[in-house]
Order: C-alpha cells, then sequence, then structure tokens
C-alpha cells in the first residue's frame, strides 16, 4: 500500500475527529471541575475512535515497504513558506521555554535560586529548546548542504529530547493525567511527536527509516489537530467551557512542529513511491545492488565533503 493513499485519509480522519473532540468538550465535560460527565458515553465512543485511527496508521509499519536508500537528501527540496514555518517553530520553542522558566518558576538568579534551577527539569527544556532553535535555524538556512550533514543528525536529537522532558513533566504531573479532560490526549500527542523526530534524526543519519517516521508522523499529525479544539474554544467570548491553556507558546509550537512532519512525510514519501513502483518493472535484485554501490559512493563523499 502507497503512503500517499494514508496522507489523503490523514485529512477526514482529523477534521471528523476534530469536530468530535467539540461535541465531547460542550457534552461530556462539566465546565466547573473540568471532568467528565459520569453518565455520559460520547467519552469513550471518542477514545474507541482515537483508538482506532492510531492503529490505522501504524498499520504503515507493516504495510510499507521499506525504501531501498536514504530518503536524507529529499529534505533539500523545502520552499521558502517551509523554511518560514520551521523559524517560527524555533520561536515558539524557545518562549515556550523562556516562559515555563522564568515565569512559572520565578526566577530571581540569587544563588540558592540558581542551585535549583539545576534541578529542575524546566532548565535542561531550555537547554534543549536552544539547541533546537541552532539546529532550526542551520538547517533552514540550507536544506540541501545540511540535509546530509552527520554534525546536524546528532544535533537534530536536541528536538527529540526537548519533547522527551515536557513529556517527562507532563507524566510528573498527576493531575494532568488523572483530573484534566482538557489535557487527556496531550501525553499520546507529545509521545508521537517524540518518535516522529527521533525517526526524523535516524532520516538525517543515512538510515532507511521511512516507514516509522510516516506511520508516527501521521499520528502525531492527527493528534495534533484534535489538540486545537481546545485551543480554539479557549478563545471563545467569555470561555464559556472553562478551559485553560497552560502555555499558548507551547500549543502553537506543537502545531507547528506537526505540520512540518506533514510536510517533511510528504516530501520523502511521493518520490519514493514512484522509485518503488519503477524498481519493480525492472529485475529487483541487480536494481538493489546497483543502487546500494552508488549509495556507499555518495555517502564516502559525503562524509568527506563535511571533514573538509
Amino acid at each position: 500500500m502507497k503512503t500517499k493513499i494514508y496522507t489523503k485519509m490523514l485529512l477526514p480522519l482529523s477534521l471528523f475527529g476534530l469536530l468530535f473532540r467539540v461535541l465531547e468538550i460542550i457534552y461530556a465535560i462539566d465546565p466547573e471541575n473540568g471532568f467528565y460527565y459520569l453518565e455520559s458515553f460520547i467519552p469513550l465512543l471518542f477514545n474507541i475512535y482515537i483508538f482506532l485511527v492510531i492503529a490505522f496508521f501504524i498499520s504503515e509499519l507493516f504495510l510499507i515497504k521499506t525504501e531501498s536508500k536514504s530518503s536524507r537528501k529529499r529534505f533539500g527540496a523545502l520552499g521558502i513558506p517551509d523554511k518560514i514555518i520551521m523559524i517560527s517553530s524555533a520561536v515558539f520553542i524557545l518562549g515556550s521555554a523562556l516562559r515555563d522558566i522564568f515565569v512559572e518558576s520565578e526566577i530571581n538568579f540569587s544563588f540558592e535560586n540558581f542551585t535549583d534551577l539545576l534541578l529542575d527539569t524546566r532548565f535542561y527544556i531550555l537547554v534543549f529548546a536552544v539547541l533546537t532553535c541552532v539546529f532550526i535555524v542551520f538547517f533552514a538556512s540550507d536544506p540541501k548542504r545540511y540535509s546530509v550533514n552527520s554534525v546536524m543528525a546528532i544535533l537534530s536529537l536536541s528536538l527529540t529530547f526537548y519533547y522527551l522532558l515536557r513529556l517527562f513533566t507532563r507524566f510528573l504531573d498527576l493531575n494532568e493525567i488523572l483530573s484534566k479532560a482538557y489535557s487527556t490526549h496531550t501525553i499520546l500527542l507529545l509521545g508521537f511527536i517524540v518518535l516522529s523526530c527521533l525517526n526524523f534524526s535516524k532520516i538525517l543519519a543515512g538510515l532507511r527509516v521511512r516507514k516509522y517516521f510516516v506511520a508516527f508522523g501521521h499520528c502525531a499529525v492527527f493528534l495534533s489537530v484534535l489538540h486545537l479544539a481546545e485551543f480554539v474554544m479557549h478563545f471563545l467570548p467569555g470561555n464559556p467551557y472553562n478551559i485553560t491553556v497552560d502555555s499558548i507558546f507551547s500549543y502553537i509550537a506543537d502545531f507547528l512542529v506537526s505540520f512540518l512532519i506533514f510536510r517533511f512525510i510528504q516530501l520523502v514519501s511521493n518520490k519514493q513511491d514512484k522509485k518503488d513502483k519503477n524498481a519493480a518493472a525492472k529485475d529487483g535484485p541487480t536494481v538493489e545492488l546497483k543502487e546500494n554501490t552508488e549509495e556507499a559512493v555518495l555517502d564516502d563523499n559525503e562524509i568527506k565533503t563535511d571533514n573538509n
């Protein structure tokens, strides 16, 4: 099965899920305390829907063939709009980390306070946010060059660690897990973004993990669209459903990163499907051996270029 079939299904599944989430907020959540109504069956149906959609996209791991060679060079096709979105995501990632460390922690840089800062997870979130910004700025400046740079592949892991630490802090907050119906799917979203970013780094390193990146990426994009429901409804006049938004910066950053994941999925998928189709019409073993030999030569040249 081709990746573009899953990509075409992403839009209707996400829009229906967004509508479903809005109905859940209106009819199944008590605006006074943020708990689900016990007598409502909507949350159960909604969770079943999410499980089925995620299972559908995870099936790509078994139905999509592994590519014949690395897809990292295709990231060089990023256009100016993509670069603008990348820079914007970096701004909001850094803004979210700065807000958490300065506003939430109320840092005044006294000696004792600075010692406590080093023990605070949010400090390391800020560190990886800064490294993420460095990676994004360099990568957006010259995608063709940095998509085949081994150092950039390592630096790209900062985005993975940034989201991994955010996921960790969510688990530490029991209120987020047990009581807040408005944050029910945030952990799922962050988890799939972590998996997507990790496999993105593997692609930059030259590994053939396109199907993993695409499968987890589709799940992340789907959940990010659902996440828009509470963000948008928070700004309704008077906030009638009493929705609490912890950080506008993080909401926007997560959506922009998910959009970039979707864009990267398009880049690594469309051409690969055509190549697989052409390769199937030829003598498979001979063509594959030739491609692997050419890939090894190209990778050696890229390593020499990076060292120079």
